[in-house]
C-alpha cells in the first residue's frame, strides 16, 4: 500500500505554528555540523572554504545554512513551506550572508532543481523520514545525483531505538518495517501526529547510500528537558535516539 507524503498545507501550517511557539530552531544541530567540521577541515585544511557550496535538503528556517555560511560556505537551501524559505531568508539576510546564497528554492526534496554534481555538501535533518520508502529511495537518488565526487552528505535522522518508535513498535507498516503511521490527534503538530514516519536502521543507511565510498553512522540517545519536551506536546522528557550520518559519494 502506498502512503501520500503530507501535503503543503500541513507544513505549512506546522511552520506557522511552530513560527508563533518560538518553537522552531533557532540553532544548527550540533552533531550534523560537527561532523561536517570534521570533514571541512579534514579535506581543506588550508581552511579556505570560500569555493564549497553546501545545500540543505529542507532547510527550515537556516539555522545548519547560517553555520556553513559563517565558515565562508555558498549556500543553497530548498523547502516545500513557503512561510518556512521566507524566514530562513530573512534570518541568513539579517545575518549578513546575503551574498553567500546561491538558490533558496520552493521544492521537494524528490525533485531538487540544482544542476547535476553541483554541490560538495548535503544537510538533511528530520525530513526524509516523512517520505514513504518510494519517495525515501527518490531523495536518496538526489543526494547522489547533486553530489560532487567526494562530497559529503550529513544527515540527522530518527533512529529505531528512539522512544515513540519503541512505545508503537508493533504497528509498523507490514509494508515498510521502521515505518509508523502517527496519528495521535490534536491541533498541534509534533513527531506523534506527523503522519508517516520512518525509523531507520543500519541496514536501511546501508541500503540506501549504496556505492558511497563511505558511510559511517553514529548515534547519539540523548533526553530533552522538560519545558522543551513540553513545547512539543510530551509532559515529560522523552529519549530521543537519532543517526547522525556521514556518508561520501
Amino acid at each position: 500500500m502506498e502512503y501520500a507524503k503530507p501535503p503543503k498545507d500541513v507544513w505549512e501550517a506546522s511552520f506557522k505554528e511552530q513560527i508563533a511557539k518560538g518553537a522552531y530552531n533557532t540553532s544548527p544541530v550540533e552533531s550534523l555540523v560537527r561532523t561536517a567540521a570534521y570533514h571541512m577541515r579534514d579535506r581543506h585544511p588550508d581552511g579556505d572554504y570560500s569555493k564549497l557550496h553546501f545545500l540543505e535538503m529542507g532547510c527550515g528556517a537556516g539555522p545548519n545554512l547560517k553555520w556553513a555560511a559563517e565558515k565562508g560556505v555558498n549556500i543553497s537551501g530548498v523547502d516545500i513551506s513557503t512561510t518556512v524559505l521566507e524566514l530562513c531568508r530573512r534570518n541568513l539576510v539579517a545575518a549578513g550572508f546575503e551574498k553567500k546564497i546561491v538558490k533558496l528554492v520552493e521544492a521537494s526534496v524528490t525533485d531538487v532543481p540544482l544542476p547535476d554534481a553541483s554541490v560538495d555538501g548535503i544537510f538533511e535533518s528530520c525530513v526524509f523520514q516523512h517520505l514513504d520508502k518510494k519517495d525515501r529511495v527518490k531523495a536518496f537518488s538526489e543526494v547522489r545525483r547533486l553530489l560532487k565526487p567526494g562530497g559529503a552528505f550529513f544527515g540527522n535522522m530518527l533512529d529505531s531505538r528512539h522512544e515513540v518508535y519503541q512505545m508503537n513498535k508493533d504497528k509498523t507498516l507490514p509494508s515498510d518495517p521502521g515505518t509508523l503511521l502517527l496519528e495521535q490527534g490534536g491541533a498541534s503538530f509534533y513527531l506523534t501526529n506527523q503522519g508517516l514516519t520512518h525509523f531507520y536502521s543500519r541496514e536501511d543507511l546501508d541500503e540506501l547510500l549504496k556505492g558511497f565510498s563511505v558511510i559511517d553512522p553514529s548515534q547519539t540517545i540523548y533526553y530533552l528537558p522538560k519545558f522543551e519536551a513540553a513545547k512539543r506536546g510530551y509532559k515529560e522528557p522523552y529519549m530521543q535516539s537519532m543517526w547522525t550520518v556521514y556518508a561520501v559519494k
